[in-house]
């Protein structure tokens, strides 16, 4: 072939068109693979994006969870411990060898009687027993003194005022531990409105007291024991001076003395009651008062409700069952109970 008779023209024409544009087809193709990467990369960020925002949104469920698990932990679930308050019954027994076991002392101006035992020294130092008294009104004061000698006893004794004691113990010459007094010698003949009067001053001079309580005296302080009475006022005595019972004048039982323990009393059928008291049910978290509609009266029908304590252990806060025990105790230690049930529900 003569090179001289080449159409190198013609033959450049015959070419590939690949071939011949290689420059553009590379231009093109970094273009799209340009659009491709740019294209891919979008793809990855808006999907990404996505997966992100799920997982914020995952995040926040959890920290909401988290925060409600926190708030229900901070809120507590509380529990409520009601106790029954301890009990003020003193235990003693005295020694066997005491010929004289107690030591009475009666604070005149506070109208309590507090009986003292011997404690490990001998000395009588232990109090035992406190009971509300009725010392002599003005114009007819109680003795004071230290070391009284008890003396003579009497089932029924008859007073200066014509009335009669029961369970009468001398102090000191006219002056007595006695009953209040009675129209006769007879439990069914009690002043009652005197009796009434206890814990504050009423008598002629001697120390009134329930029948009960003036003959706990009767039974354990022999002749011989010491009496101190002396006053003050702000401090009835290291256990405090009991309640007394009232009895209602216009009761059918008002002769009778409710302490007094003959068969013949009726007040022995009678007791501390509880009415109203009902099972109660709540939603979670809402509080209830226990005591709404609960009411108590004692052994002479006097309302003593706000005397209930409740007893149990039990929470607002959670789905359960629990036990509430109403409790009261009236002023001669007659005990009522009433337990329910406390239901909290969703």
């Amino acid at each position: 072939m003569n090179k001289g008779n080449i159409n190198y023209k013609y033959l450049r024409r015959r070419k590939s068109w690949f071939r011949r544009n290689i420059p553009l087809v590379i231009m093109w193709a970094v273009i799209a693979v340009v659009v491709i990467v740019l294209g891919i990369i979008g793809s990855m960020k808006l999907f990404g994006y996505g997966i992100f925002k799920n997982r914020n949104n995952d995040d926040k469920k959890v920290q909401t969870v988290t925060e409600t698990e926190e708030t229900t932990a901070a809120r507590e679930v509380v529990w409520i411990d009601d106790k029954e308050p301890a009990s003020k019954v003193v235990s003693y027994t005295p020694p066997a060898d005491a010929a004289f076991p107690y030591f009475i002392k009666v604070n005149r101006a506070a109208n309590c009687v507090t009986v003292y035992g011997i404690d490990g020294k001998g000395e009588y130092t232990v109090a035992v027993k406190a009971f509300a008294a009725s010392c002599g009104r003005e114009g007819n004061e109680t003795i004071t003194g230290e070391n009284f000698t008890t003396s003579d006893k009497y089932e029924w004794g008859l007073m200066v005022d014509s009335t009669y004691g029961h369970y009468v113990v001398r102090i000191s010459g006219p002056y007595l531990f006695h009953s209040v007094p009675y129209f006769s010698a007879t439990g069914s003949a009690l002043e009652t409105e005197e009796y009434n009067k206890l814990g504050s001053v009423a008598s002629l001079g001697c120390i009134r007291m329930a029948v009960r309580d003036v003959k706990w005296i009767y039974d354990n302080c022999p002749a011989g024991t010491k009496v101190t009475i002396y006053d003050d006022a702000a401090n009835p005595g290291p256990l405090g001076k009991p309640e007394s019972i009232k009895i209602p004048v216009n009761s059918p039982n008002a002769g009778w003395d409710p302490t007094d323990t003959d068969p013949a009393n009726p007040w022995i059928k009678n007791s501390a009651a509880i009415t109203g008291a009902a099972d109660i049910t709540v939603k979670v978290g809402e509080k209830a008062n226990l005591k709404a509609n609960v009411h108590a009266t004692d052994t002479c029908g006097n309302d003593i409700t706000s005397k209930i304590i409740t007893i149990g252990h039990y929470t607002f806060d959670q789905v359960g069952e629990y036990d509430i025990k109403y409790k009261v105790t009236d002023a001669i230690g007659s005990v009522a109970e009433k337990t329910v049930k406390l239901k909290v529900v969703e």
